[in-house]
């Protein structure tokens, strides 16, 4: 699956695609950031440009992948497919025995002198406990001229803090993937669009960079009457941007953290306290540090990691769901927290 919406405005991202060859170096990258986030493109950039050397093989997860047989089937054709792209795709036999995959897999990658690359992308999609176990053995395991991409909107528990320790861990998260001014101006120009500089400025100042409220604010613009007003007034709220976010993000929680960022989405910060004082209930605190964790648009703003705030877009999404489905509950808190600033 592609991350983010459209094709809109592809452009290339030089800085990004340097930064994959450096983290080739070694033996393990994660990408790991929120849904359209961009993680994709430059991914693909990176593995189809001309001149490059080494064969990769890339596997696109399934959504909801939670047969562990099938991953391993998947990763192994994609292999062979790269080092010959006459290979035959293996096929699934009774008695699946997992070691014995990662052990197939460790030789198909022994099987080429010359350096590899295996990227498993939407891996936030595999849902086996089994196969990321066994994909923690494979990655612990990697010949040294073999070398995996994992890009995923969240971490899973993978253990790969001894690869981190001894240097074999390269990191490209969401800060990396943000659109600077210059990228957005760049991206708005591949859509056909010319805009001032402050405009430029305050589209990128409201989206974070973030790859897919830019395109979608793109596709919007074109042949906008007033790209002054539009910009002005961009905000979680705008329709596409909104059933992105709800699809993509806020549908994907359980009720509780529903509940707990609409109520929340009054503030401009929240700690776990006032998450439990506005929600009622406990535990606010490891839900807010869980959310960041799992790259869903949730920011800490101390070195603690006890103040967090919502991503602008989202914020303004989670406003508008707490406007359409709690009216009553969503004035009183905004009144409540009015109260509050003007008695600080």
């Amino acid at each position: 699956m592609a991350d983010g919406p459209g094709r809109v405005g592809l452009i290339d991202r030089h800085d990004l695609v340097a930064a994959l060859d450096r983290s080739a170096r070694r033996r393990v990258t994660v990408i790991s950031a929120p849904a359209g986030s961009g993680k994709t493109s430059p991914l693909r950039a990176w593995a189809d440009r001309p001149g490059q050397e080494r064969p990769i093989a890339f596997v696109t997860i399934r959504a909801g992948q939670q047969d562990a047989q099938l991953f391993w089937l998947d990763v192994v054709g994609a292999i062979r497919t790269a080092l010959d792209k006459s290979a035959q795709p293996p096929h699934a036999t009774p008695g699946f025995d997992g070691s014995a995959m990662v052990d197939r897999v460790l030789s198909e990658l022994a099987g080429t002198d010359d350096p590899i690359t295996l990227v498993l992308d939407d891996l936030h999609e595999l849902d086996s406990s089994e196969a990321v176990e066994q994909l923690t053995s494979l990655l612990t395991r990697l010949p040294r001229h073999a070398h995996v991409v994992l890009a995923t909107r969240r971490d899973l528990p993978l253990r790969l803090h001894r690869l981190r320790l001894t240097g074999d861990l390269a990191e490209i998260r969401g800060p990396q993937l943000r659109f600077a001014e210059a990228e957005t101006r760049a991206l708005l120009a591949a859509s056909g669009l010319e805009l001032p500089d402050h405009l430029v400025a305050t589209l990128q100042q409201r989206t974070e960079g973030w790859a897919a409220g830019l395109r979608l604010a793109a596709l919007s613009l074109a042949g906008h009457p007033d790209p002054e007003h539009f910009v002005a007034a961009f905000s979680g709220t705008d329709r596409t941007v909104a059933e992105y976010l709800m699809a993509e993000m806020l549908e994907r929680q359980p009720k509780n953290v529903q509940r707990l960022l609409l109520r929340t989405s009054v503030l401009d910060r929240v700690n776990g306290e006032l998450a439990d004082l506005l929600t009622g209930s406990t535990g606010s605190e490891r839900t807010l540090l869980e959310l960041e964790d799992a790259n869903a648009f949730v920011m800490s703003l101390d070195a603690d990691r006890t103040w967090f705030r919502y991503h602008h877009l989202f914020g303004g999404l989670l406003q508008l769901e707490l406007r359409r489905t709690q009216p009553e509950e969503g004035r009183l808190l905004s009144r409540c927290c009015r109260a509050g600033a003007g008695r600080r």
